[in-house]
């Protein structure tokens, strides 16, 4: 039934990213963190993947589709509840005043309904379920990012690409897959939306976000959790923990525009500490430059 969030499950078993055609392996991606989630990362060798579920407070949509492409969803996976819901209405038009056939049809109806609702915790449990690892992708920093993610204004990007990013996690085997696409943004109450506009390398979800959202411009690894749909209230949320080889991840290592001293000093050193080369540990020079442009007016 959830095949759609997990095409060809079959064809991986160890160490293996599926890269979907929304990205090619040289896109570049950046994260932007603080100094201490780098440390986490080159000492661990970790990357954290979030559940959907946690992000109800600053995005509940997470997981979630336009309506057109619930809307499909519900002719596929629907269908048994109309047609249920189809032969209560003709027998409910049968039955008369009859006592008894009414209260089976009262009976019939509640089970229609019992089964809807079942349908839509599944979902939602699958889709809330499913656990994210994000990253900017951009050719060039982002003044935004570096604003959203920095502890006032100290904080670090790591910048890589989809090829470095595959390297790092398929350096190590793991009873997982791991899938990476970019996010495709969408106005989720737009009525000229088709269900084709919806899917993403092959997924509707969880490649989809409001176009609220579009300044993240991300890209994002996935996984789907493996769940018992027969037992589907005992499933709970968790996050993946995934195995990363630090040096092999990061090409390089920017500190924000906004930071200074001591700051910038300990970065370099943590950097050294553990054997980044320091030509990759780079000042940002997002600020810097705009002098040297005024004075090319004078060149005549």
């Amino acid at each position: 039934m959830w095949a759609l969030y997990l095409p060809q499950i079959g064809a991986f078993q160890l160490a293996k990213v599926k890269v979907g055609k929304s990205v090619s392996l040289d896109t570049p991606l950046w994260r932007y963190m603080s100094l201490d989630k780098l440390i986490s990362l080159l000492e661990d060798n970790i990357l954290y993947f979030t559940p959907l579920d946690t992000y109800r407070n600053s995005d509940p949509f997470e997981g979630y589709m336009p309506k057109v492409a619930f809307e499909a969803f519900a002719e596929i996976f629907g269908s048994q509840v109309k047609e249920l819901d189809k032969a209560h209405e003709q027998l409910k038009a049968r039955a008369g005043k009859n006592a008894d056939q009414l209260a089976e049809l009262s009976k019939m109806k509640d089970g229609i309904l019992a089964l809807s609702e079942s349908t839509k915790h599944t979902y939602k449990t699958i889709s809330k379920g499913i656990t994210v690892n994000c990253w900017h992708a951009n050719k060039s920093e982002s003044e935004a990012m570096w604003k959203l993610y920095s502890d006032n204004g100290k904080g670090i990007a790591v910048k890589t690409s989809v090829s470095s990013l595959v390297k790092s996690i398929e350096h190590f085997q793991q009873d997982i897959l791991v899938q990476l696409g970019a996010v495709k943004y969408l106005d989720f109450n737009d009525d000229q939306l088709s269900p084709k506009d919806c899917v993403t390398d092959g997924n509707l979800s969880p490649l989809l976000k409001r176009s609220s959202f579009s300044h993240e411009n991300e890209a994002r690894l996935f996984t789907v959790p493996k769940i018992d749909t027969s037992n589907v209230n005992d499933f709970k949320s968790k996050p993946e923990f995934i195995k990363t080889l630090a040096l092999d991840l990061i090409e390089e290592v920017y500190i924000s525009p906004f930071a200074g001293e001591p700051f910038v000093s300990s970065v370099k050193a943590i950097c050294k500490k553990y054997s980044i080369p320091h030509e990759t540990v780079k000042e940002s020079k997002l600020l810097e430059g705009h002098e040297e442009l005024l004075d090319s007016i004078s060149q005549w």
